[in-house]
């Protein structure tokens, strides 16, 4: 049995850009005159929780309020602002670049999922395909092609379906807990590589293999963990 598919599920697994989304926020407060401010603590939290697809809504039903602005359009403001500063160049992960290269070489098929945007994960691939040496994604599942985000496993399993390969053969690597778990509810091996927003707590990965700087190696042995498992 062979490996032949890798997803990248979320953007933190490219490239760490948790503040720049922080910060695209609070400028999209300060751009409509909402008097809010999230700290590193509020957006984490808020983060971490996964599976909402307006935060703005969430953040204001803990406030007990209703939103100021319309959350349609502070969130298309956000992304704007994100988008904005992704045009510049983003440095990859450690270990992403290589990893990429090899798994290209090898003829393995790559997916991306995400729960942002179309606008900020064009410019983040923009901003990276220098350092990923032009090599894309053969599936990309956004906010927008699905109903449900992370932790429900539909992301992934459109990603999964997109690669058109049997998910003994795919192996997922997750930035967050809500990325991992639903990449294990879609049925794959999962390699946990912590991003900004869950570096200060990798316990909350539970018993999946770690890495904190990627590599084929890792990787490999990630997806040969629950494949001999199954095989014994």
């Amino acid at each position: 049995m062979t490996l032949e598919g890798v997803i990248f599920a979320g953007m933190g697994t490219i490239a760490d850009c948790a503040e720049i989304d922080r910060r695209a926020w609070n400028a999209a407060f300060r751009a409509h005159g909402v008097n809010w401010n999230w700290s590193w603590d509020t957006y984490a939290e808020l983060m971490r929780v996964g599976g909402d697809r307006q935060l703005v809504e969430s953040f204001a039903a803990w406030r007990g309020e209703a939103c100021p602005v319309d959350a349609e359009t502070l969130d298309n403001t956000h992304q704007k602002r994100f988008a904005s500063v992704l045009t510049d160049r983003v440095p990859l992960r450690p270990g992403v670049a290589r990893t990429i290269s090899w798994l290209a070489r090898a003829g393995v098929s790559l997916g991306f999922v995400s729960r942002s945007g179309d606008q900020p994960v064009r410019a983040l691939l923009s901003a990276t395909a220098r350092e990923r040496s032009g090599i894309g994604f053969d599936v990309a599942v956004l906010r927008s092609d699905v109903t449900h985000l992370a932790p429900d496993p539909e992301g992934v399993t459109r990603a999964i379906e997109g690669l058109s390969l049997g998910r003994e053969h795919i192996v997922a690597i997750a930035d967050t807990p809500a990325s991992a778990k639903a990449a294990q509810d879609a049925g794959l091996a999962v390699l946990a590589f912590p991003g900004a927003l869950a570096s200060d707590s990798p316990e909350d990965f539970g018993t999946l293999p770690m890495a904190r700087v990627l590599s084929p190696e890792i990787l490999t042995a990630a997806w040969r963990g629950p494949m001999n498992a199954a095989a014994e």
